[in-house]
Formats: structure tokens, sequence, C-alpha cells
């Protein structure tokens, strides 16, 4: 097979630039004596054979040595080859590299640009909703001073409230106690049913008959308490079963101890929020209580109809403090107050 043309060209290069001084090539070519072609055989037939046979030899050893140049220079060329092949692929993937570097570029600085439209949107959306908590802010501080300046209104009306209801349960007490005097000044001086009535200043303190009652001297009269809770069913006037025989009891041991005087049945209640609406006011329950021992002292002919009357106070008369659970318990109650006045037996 022949050499290709252009590697031939290719050794023809470089064995021209290899002849210089620094170069380790010799061109084949370049003889001292010039051209072998140009050169004659001198002396015997002999001689000149060995010549020709000489110099067949060197050319065919310096062929040899030109084919083994060319061999080393193809083989180096070949390598060349394979490294510019490689060298092109690498530039490729270098290439393609730099173009999927180049797209993310492009992607994320379209990306960014959209995170930046979007934070200036939300700067925006963040300035809008800070202008309108300010303003929601003052809104507030203003509604708080209009609240304060309604609780300081409101705490001023209820000091008036207290001191008119204050002013109100005055007068009502003074009213009732004016009321109440008249009514015995008024007994005193006239006749009731052919009844006489009379003073009597000597009126005794007496052992009572139960442990749910107590007894005590007030002035000129003297007071029996009974509390709600012990003799009433909660909020009502009804008398609790179980203590209708110890009323009896302490009914008739009353009518011995003081069998003419004038009874006086006085009520003391404030209703509770969860009554129902079933009394209109504190008068009305404690007006039904003292009714309901009315009732009883007169349907067992304890005392006459004539030397008893009822009087319902609410709540305008305590004795505890209504501030807490107990003092309301000891407040509601019914207190039979005996009176120094007697009533003398109805003429026949």
């Amino acid at each position: 097979m022949g050499v290709p043309i252009g590697i031939c060209v290719g050794v023809l290069i470089l064995c021209l630039s290899g002849c210089s001084r620094n170069g380790g090539f010799t061109n084949p070519f370049a003889l001292a004596q010039g051209n072998r072609s140009d050169r004659v055989p001198s002396g015997s037939p002999a001689q000149q054979v060995a010549q020709l046979e000489q110099w067949r030899r060197d050319s065919e050893l310096e062929v040899k040595q030109l084919r083994q140049s060319v061999a080393g220079l193809t083989e180096k060329n070949q390598t060349m080859l394979t490294q510019i092949a490689n060298a092109q692929r690498h530039a490729q993937l270098q290439d393609q590299h730099l173009k999927s570097v180049g797209d993310r570029l492009a992607s994320t600085t379209s990306e960014l640009a959209q995170t930046q439209l979007q934070k200036q949107g939300s700067s925006k959306n963040a300035a809008s909703l800070n202008e309108l908590n300010q303003e929601k802010e003052r809104q507030l501080a203003s509604a708080r001073q209009s609240v304060q300046k309604l609780q300081q209104q409101i705490k001023e009306s209820t000091e008036r409230l207290q001191t008119v209801q204050s002013q109100l349960a005055q007068s009502e007490s003074q009213a009732q106690s004016a009321q109440q005097s008249v009514e015995h000044l008024t007994a005193s001086n006239r006749q009731r049913g052919g009844a006489t009535i009379r003073s009597n200043q000597n009126l005794q303190l007496i052992t009572l008959p139960t442990d749910k009652a107590t007894i005590e001297r007030d002035g000129n009269v003297i007071r029996i308490r009974l509390l709600a809770e012990s003799f009433f069913n909660p909020q009502t006037a009804q008398i609790q079963d179980g203590e209708i025989g110890a009323l009896e009891q302490l009914g008739k041991k009353l009518a011995r101890a003081y069998p003419n005087q004038r009874i006086g049945l006085e009520g003391h209640a404030n209703p509770v929020q969860d009554s129902e609406g079933v009394w209109r006011n504190g008068h009305h329950l404690s007006s039904a209580q003292a009714m309901a021992i009315y009732e009883f002292f007169l349907t067992r002919s304890v005392f006459r109809s004539d030397q008893m009357f009822i009087v319902g106070h609410g709540s305008n008369r305590p004795v505890y403090s209504s501030a807490t659970a107990p003092g309301r318990r000891g407040n509601d109650r019914v207190e039979i107050v005996i009176y120094p006045d007697s009533v003398g037996s109805p003429s026949p």
C-alpha cells in the first residue's frame, strides 16, 4: 500500500523544518557530495559494482530509515489527530456546559427580576398595611378615650344613683317609722271590736322552745327573730313542713306569755335575681312571708286578728352587711314584735 499524499506532504514539511541546527532531524536528501543520481562510479568494473552495491545498500538503509521516520510521524500525526478530536469534543462539551450555564443564568436573572418585583409589591403592601395599622391604632386610642369618658360618666351616675337610693331608703324608713308610730298612737286611743288597747310596760323576756329563733329586748318592745331560711322554702312564702310543729309550739308559748299584747309581724326580704320574677320587689316577698305567719297564728288560734298587724320592709332594714352571702341570709327574716300595748278581750 502506498503512503497517503497528505502524510508525505506533512513528512516533507517536517523534514524541511528539521534542517535547523537545533533540530534533531537530518535531511537524508541533503548529501555532502550532491545528489547520488549525479554521481558516476569510477575504477574497474568490479570496483564500480562494489560502489553501486554499496550505494544500493546505503539507499535501502536510508529508505528504511525514512520509512521508520514516516511511520513514527504517522503515529505521531494520528496521536495529534486523536488529541485534536478529543480537544474538539472537550470544546463541544465546554460549549454545551457554557450554554447550560448561560440558560441557568438567564433563568436566574428572570427569577431575580420577578422576585424583586414581588418584593417591591410586598414592600408596598407592607407600607399600606402599616398605614392601615397606624390608622386603626389611632381609632383604638380614640375609642379608649371615649370608653374612659363613658366609664367616668357611668361611675358618676352610679354614685349619684347610690346617693339617691340611700336617701330614698332613709326616707322610706322614716316614713314607715312615722306611719307605725301613727298607727300605734291611733290604736292606743281607739277601740276595735269592743276591745280597749292599753299600755303594758312590764313585758318580760321568755325562753323560746326552739333554737331556730332568737328573742331580744328593743326599747319598749320585744323582738323574736325567725330566719327565713329556717322556716320558709327558698324564695317563697311557704312554711317548711318540718317546721310547722316548732312554729306552733313557739306561737303557743308566746300566747301564754303575752296573751293580750299588740303583735306586729314584720317581714324583711330581698329576692334573688334568679327567682324568675315571682316577686316584684323585696316588699312584696317580705309582706307575703309576714302574712304567712299571720295566717298560721290566726288559723291555730294563737293570737286574735285584732291583736296582729303585718308590715313588709323589704331590704330597707338590714341587720348585717349585704356584701356577703351569710349577711344576706341573716337579713332575710320575719320578726314577731311584742308591743307594750295590750288589747283587751272583745266585749260580748
